[in-house]
Parts: structure tokens; sequence; C-alpha cells
């Protein structure tokens, strides 16, 4: 098994000060870039925070800040919220990829009504989908979801038949430009958009 390659990094806890606080800033930037560069997966401030010379939530903000400005006019950029930051390549840049990334294609209603579902009830299983949605869920729109990397296999229910948990990704949370999944839109704004129209609350 592939052990994260976070595990086998190790820094420095004390970052050496020579000519004032602005080295402190010239390495902690490196430091993060370092860190999320080396990352499969976003990272969360909070852990990035435990790794600068400052314990502070402010001083981390204005280095993502400084991070994004310098990566806001390059081929990757740098993306961060409240609680995570990830590279991504630039939007410019998608009609250049096309030979080399398949094409984006929009969701399907079904796909839109699962992600929904799953972000305000995970983790939950497929039939706690189709009992919610009122109609059988095909194994496509969950395969899409996976395959986005929006939702994630969070364990097993402890139920007969141990049916699969799923739960949105750190991933989802970023490409929906949300900090936590507490600023998830209502349900009456999803039905105002045409989606879950038979749920009842």
């Amino acid at each position: 098994m592939k052990k994260n390659f976070l595990s086998n990094l190790t820094f420095k806890s004390n970052i050496k000060k020579i000519k004032g606080n602005s080295d402190y800033e010239f390495d902690d930037l490196n430091l993060i870039e370092a860190i999320v560069f080396a990352s499969r997966e976003p990272i969360h401030t909070d852990y990035l925070i435990t790794k600068i010379s400052q314990n502070s939530k402010s001083y981390l903000n204005e280095l993502l800040e400084q991070m994004r400005i310098r990566y806001q006019n390059n081929g990757v950029n740098f993306i961060y919220n409240d609680n995570y930051c990830v590279f991504k390549t630039a939007p410019s840049l998608k009609d250049a990829l096309i030979d080399e990334f398949e094409e984006t294609k929009e969701l399907s209603r079904a796909a839109k009504e699962t992600l929904a579902i799953i972000a305000y009830h995970q983790p939950t299983t497929r039939a706690e989908i189709e009992e919610i949605r009122g109609v059988s869920s095909s194994k496509g729109s969950l395969d899409i979801l996976l395959e986005c990397n929006w939702v994630e296999i969070s364990g097993k229910k402890d139920i007969p038949g141990r049916p699969l948990l799923y739960r949105t990704t750190k991933k989802f949370l970023l490409d929906f430009n949300l900090a936590d999944i507490n600023e998830l839109p209502n349900l009456s704004e999803l039905k105002q958009e045409g989606l879950l129209a038979s749920y009842q609350e």
C-alpha cells in the first residue's frame, strides 16, 4: 500500500531568520509551495499553520494571497479558500489541453441530484439516495461523481448487507468554491433550480 507522500516529508519546525521578517515570508512561501505541490490532495490550512514560522491564521492568509498572485498568470493557478488550497490548471488553457484531457461534459439531472443528496445527507448509501429521489439511481451517476473526485467511498454502513457509504471530497468544496459543507445552498434554492422537486423536507 502506498503511503501518503506527505508522511515521508520532513520539515524543520524552526525557520532561520537572517535579515528580518521578509526572510520568514520568503521561506514560508516556498514551504507552502512545496507542500501543496507535493500533495495529490488539497491541503488543509490548519496543517499549513503547523509548518510555517508564525502560528497565525491572518499571517497564513497573507501568504496564501501572495501565492495566488504569484501564480495568477501562470499555466497553473494557486487556489485557496478558508479551509483548503491546491494547484489547478489555468482555465484559460482549456482549449489548448483539449487533446490531452477528455472534455468535461455537463452533469445529467440524475447526477446533479445524486451529488446534492450526498452533500446534504452524507455519509449515505445508494438505497438512501434512491429513497430520497423517489426513483432508482443508475450506477452511472455515482461512477461519474467518483471519476470527478467529487464523491468518495467512506466505508460501509453497519446494517445487513453492509452497503457502501458515500460522502463528498475536498475537491468538491474547492471546485464549487465552498469553504465548508455548511455553505451549501438550502434545499428550497435547489428546488428553484429544478432539482429534488419531489423531495419533502
